[in-house]
């Protein structure tokens, strides 16, 4: 039996090592078009790395236990889990736009697009960046227009 992750960190390290052995098995790749809950990270340059929920949503997984044990994981444990520390991002926003185009990339490395269905979750943290970046602009935005208004024309 797995366990499943029991930290954030976890899930980030498992989202890192699955890009490693997605690439070393063909097995996995063959199962890639149809994850639909995937989840993104950014590494230490800024790209988003990815990995469906079964697979990082669990302890100490590699891709042959992946594979192996494909019927016995459950992806409602793995989802109960990782919504706490993870959230969907909405197919309007820009960043749905950035990641949807990186895994579409990263699939299309092993000749595979996402599912119809899929969802594209980040870190808590990384949304409230997101968010505070997008607060910080309206600011300076309305800062702009405040000074635009008080000059005389």
């Amino acid at each position: 039996m797995f366990n499943v992750a029991s930290t954030p960190q976890t899930v980030i390290s498992n989202i890192q090592r699955f890009g490693s052995e997605v690439g070393h098995s063909s097995d996995l790749q063959s199962r890639l078009a149809y994850a639909r809950a995937w989840y993104a990270s950014q590494d230490d340059q800024g790209n988003w790395r990815f990995g469906p929920s079964k697979f990082v949503g669990y302890e100490g997984l590699d891709g042959e236990q992946y594979i192996k044990s494909a019927e016995q994981r459950d992806g409602r444990r793995t989802e109960a889990q990782l919504q706490q520390w993870f959230a969907v991002v909405e197919p309007s926003s820009e960043l749905y736009a950035e990641l949807s185009s990186a895994l579409f990339a990263f699939l299309a490395k092993f000749g595979k697009v996402p599912s119809t269905k899929m969802r594209i979750n980040i870190p808590k943290v990384a949304e409230l960046k997101v968010a505070e970046q997008t607060d910080s602009n309206d600011d300076i935005l309305e800062l702009m227009v405040a000074v635009a208004r008080s000059l005389p024309f």
